[in-house]
């Protein structure tokens, strides 16, 4: 459908393609910066509130459940009633928890905000992208989602540093300051100014895949966090993990059956499309221990601040925003195979190099060059991965291609933060066992960011936080042989070209890739 048919449609006026676009930009930033700065709440939430560390998870875990598991399902949900609607009601959404965030005085409370959060989080990414797809065409629109991208990797990087300047001016309500104030001034601003556009042939939403998707993946997240509290062989978490296996056999068949499925399982024979999916799952388990966990770490074994907390992941932030900046320089160089390839060896080096190095009174100097190096690595996969994903399926299965990868994502972020969250916990509470009173005492206040001078204390904290930082090495590494074997050259693939519907040349499906078409 053309940009005047649309209009004419929602009978709306319409504004300048740059509005949309700055606009979209804005609110996206302020998402990453949400995700990342929950880690750097935590030490303050912890002292004040002293929850138990499964609770204090789920200040990130939540945030990342409802924002994960519904993505697909507002894309569908904006292309029938409204991509400016659903974009206005997630961004309120979102500014209105994260205000929420700022004045509860109880763990459930700021739990509870932080889930809905997400689900604005989910609905205002989802909705931006497809009013962006839908303002420009053909080159426009690839320059238009690498500013999109760019935006939401600028939010990445800075926001641990823009946290922590936050929490050391306002304490960890400040945190949330900026998501809040920044969220009601963009939706304020949107409302007169953002143009509507729908999809009238859009498909019903997939109530049956959303709901078992999304109750299956809670299910799994519950046992993976409340696993340490619980024992892993309660009835509980087994219940769960029981739960979530029929869920998921369930989706399966609910997908395969519906006539406009939010999940098109032909993908997941596609080697390369899954290859390269579970790549970007498996990367998570190196960003997340490093943005979330890393400052608690921090505050809990050498006492940093909030904000030098988040100046020293600049070492490894401020690479993942320059690298896509040369990536048509490394892609003239370098096919999508050898860049992958690289990266994932280059992040799981920086990983390992990490492990070596960290422990209490380690210098600023010292985490210099794994940090440098895996941030490198992760910024190199950035300008890769979303690319070598969508450009691997056929032309009439990117945008199903794009929404699928970003699902996979999203759940390897969401899965990251609770595996790595309980491995903490069980670890740190089983080598405190019988070496101080109160170990699991210990274990809360430590994974919550509370500084400890109790040499035993530190020392099992670092030796869990090793492990974590070896399953991400470990998981980076593993992919490698994938990646290799599943896109070797395959004849014809380079030639596949997308065309946008009021583009007057042909775009090449690599470059076609940033579309992020709902």
């Amino acid at each position: 459908m053309t940009h005047a048919i649309q209009n004419q449609r929602t009978g709306n006026r319409q504004r300048p393609a740059w509005l949309t676009l700055l606009i979209v930009s804005l609110a996206v930033f302020n998402v990453p910066v949400a995700l990342t700065g929950a880690g750097v709440a935590l030490p303050g939430v912890a002292e004040q509130m002293h929850p138990g560390p499964q609770a204090l998870q789920w200040v990130v875990v939540g945030f990342n459940v409802t924002f994960a598991s519904l993505m697909l399902a507002f894309g569908t949900i904006a292309d029938r009633v409204g991509r400016r609607r659903i974009f206005l009601m997630g961004i309120s959404t979102f500014a209105v928890a994260a205000t929420a965030c700022m004045f509860v005085d109880s763990i459930l409370l700021l739990d509870i905000a932080r889930a809905v959060g997400g689900i604005g989080a989910s609905a205002t990414l989802t909705s931006g992208s497809a009013l962006i797809a839908a303002r420009f065409s053909g080159h426009e629109r690839i320059r238009a989602f690498s500013i999109f991208g760019t935006a939401i990797g600028a939010g990445l990087a800075f926001g641990p540093l823009i946290s922590g300047a936050m929490a050391s001016l306002l304490g960890w309500q400040g945190v949330f300051a900026i998501p809040a104030g920044f969220g009601l001034l963009v939706a304020l601003v949107a409302r007169p100014l953002l143009s509507e556009s729908r999809n009238p042939d859009a498909h019903r939403l997939d109530w049956p895949g959303t709901l078992t998707f999304t109750a299956g993946l809670f299910l799994f997240i519950f046992a993976l966090v409340e696993g340490p509290a619980l024992g892993w062989v309660s009835p509980g978490v087994l219940g769960s993990l029981l739960a979530f296996v029929a869920l998921m056999a369930l989706f399966y068949a609910v997908e395969k059956r519906h006539p406009a499925p939010m999940f098109d399982l032909s993908l997941l024979r596609h080697s390369r499309f899954m290859a390269v999916s579970l790549a970007a799952m498996a990367l998570a388990f190196s960003l997340l221990p490093l943005l979330v966990l890393m400052p608690t770490y921090f505050s809990a074994v050498d006492g940093f601040s909030a904000l030098h907390s988040g100046m020293v992941l600049l070492l490894f932030t401020t690479p993942m925003v320059l690298m896509p900046l040369f990536a048509h320089v490394t892609n003239r160089l370098l096919s999508q195979r050898t860049q992958m390839i690289i990266a994932m060896l280059l992040v799981a080096g920086g990983m390992v190099w990490l492990s070596a190095v960290i422990g209490y009174g380690v210098s600023v100097g010292a985490l210099a060059g794994p940090l440098l190096v895996t941030g490198i690595g992760y910024g190199a996969t950035l300008a890769v991965l979303d690319g070598a994903a969508i450009s691997s399926v056929e032309v009439n299965k990117a945008g199903m291609a794009a929404g699928m990868y970003n699902s996979f994502r999203l759940t390897g972020d969401t899965a990251a933060s609770a595996v790595g969250g309980s491995l903490l916990v069980s670890i740190t509470a089983a080598q405190l066992a019988g070496k101080v009173p109160h170990p699991d005492t210990v274990t809360a206040q430590l994974n919550g960011g509370v500084h400890t001078a109790l040499p035993v204390a530190t020392t099992a904290f670092t030796s869990a936080f090793h492990v974590v930082i070896w399953v991400g090495a470990a998981l980076a590494l593993i992919t490698v042989p994938l990646l290799a074997r599943a896109l070797r050259p395959q004849p014809g693939l380079s030639t596949v070209v997308v065309r946008s519907e009021d583009a007057a040349d042909p775009v090449p499906a690599e470059e076609a890739a940033s579309e992020q078409v709902s």
